[in-house]
C-alpha cells in the first residue's frame, strides 16, 4: 500500500472485522434510539451493519453510505439487513436525495478521513440531508499525545506459541496525523492491517460543526451518558442542525 485511500480500510479489514473486539453495541444502540426522531436515520460507514441491524430490528427505518464493496457485501449476508438501504459514497463527500431526522458516526471514524479539509467536508454533507432541527451523533477517542516517545509507539496485543499481535504507531504532532499497522504473525504468515487516522481535539470538532450549521447541544464521556472530563477516554458529542 503505498497511500491511505477511501477503499483502504474496507479492502483490508472486513474479512477480519466482525472478529474484532469490537463493545456489545446494546449501549450504543440504546443512546441512539432515543434520538431517533420522527424521520429516517443514516449512518455514515455502516460498514458491516454492527450497530445498524440492530436498530432496524428496533423498528427503525435506518440507512447508511458506505465505499466498500466488502465492507457491505459482508453486511448483505447477515439476517436481519433486508430493510436496510445503503448508499455506495465516500463520506468525506456525499449527497443523497432524502433529509434524515438523525446521523451517526462512530467508532472514530470521523478519524479515517486524512485533513481537515476532508472532515469538514463530511460535516457539511451531513448537514445538507439532516433536516432542520435533526441531529448528528459522532463519538471518537480523546487523543493522547503523550503516548507517543519520539513520536512512535509500539504494543503487543496477543502472543501466543504460534501467532503474534503487534501495533505500531507512528505520530505527526504537526498534522494531527497516526499511521497505524496492527501487524498479524500467524504459523510463519505476516499480515499487515493499517489504519491511518487524522485525529481532531473537541474544541476543533465543535468549530467544524458550526461552519457546516451544527451546535453543539451535548457531549458525554460514553454512550452511557457519564460526564465528559478530562480523563474521558472517549467522547459522543451530539449536535443539533440549525
Amino acid at each position: 500500500m503505498s497511500e491511505w485511500n477511501a477503499q483502504t480500510y474496507g479492502s483490508r479489514w472486513s474479512g477480519i472485522y466482525d472478529g474484532l473486539p469490537w463493545p456489545e453495541p446494546s449501549e450504543t444502540v440504546d443512546f441512539l434510539a432515543e434520538w431517533v426522531g420522527s424521520g429516517p436515520v443514516l449512518e455514515l460507514a455502516i460498514g458491516t451493519g454492527r450497530v445498524a441491524i440492530p436498530l432496524a430490528r428496533r423498528g427503525v427505518e435506518i440507512e447508511g453510505i458506505d465505499t466498500s464493496d466488502e465492507m457491505i457485501a459482508a453486511l448483505r449476508a447477515k439476517e436481519d439487513q433486508e430493510q436496510i438501504v445503503v448508499h455506495q459514497a465516500d463520506i468525506g463527500s456525499f449527497t443523497l436525495d432524502r433529509q434524515y431526522s438523525m446521523a451517526f458516526l462512530i467508532l472514530n471514524t470521523i478519524y479515517a478521513l486524512q485533513s481537515q479539509e476532508e472532515q469538514i467536508s463530511c460535516f457539511e454533507s451531513a448537514a445538507s440531508v439532516i433536516e432542520p432541527g435533526g441531529h448528528f451523533i459522532v463519538e471518537a477517542f480523546m487523543p493522547d499525545p503523550t503516548r507517543f516517545r519520539r513520536n512512535s509507539w509500539t504494543q503487543v496485543h496477543d502472543i501466543g506459541l504460534d501467532h503474534v499481535l503487534i501495533e505500531a504507531d507512528k505520530h505527526d504532532p504537526s498534522t494531527q496525523q497516526i499511521l497505524e499497522q496492527h501487524i498479524h504473525i500467524r504459523d510463519g504468515k505476516i499480515e499487515l492491517y493499517p489504519a491511518f487516522l487524522r485525529y481532531i481535539w473537541p474544541s476543533e470538532m465543535d468549530l467544524m460543526a458550526r461552519l457546516a450549521g451544527f451546535s453543539l447541544v451535548h457531549r458525554y464521556g460514553s454512550w452511557t451518558k457519564d460526564p465528559f472530563t478530562a480523563r474521558s477516554g472517549q467522547h459522543v458529542s451530539v449536535y443539533r442542525r440549525d
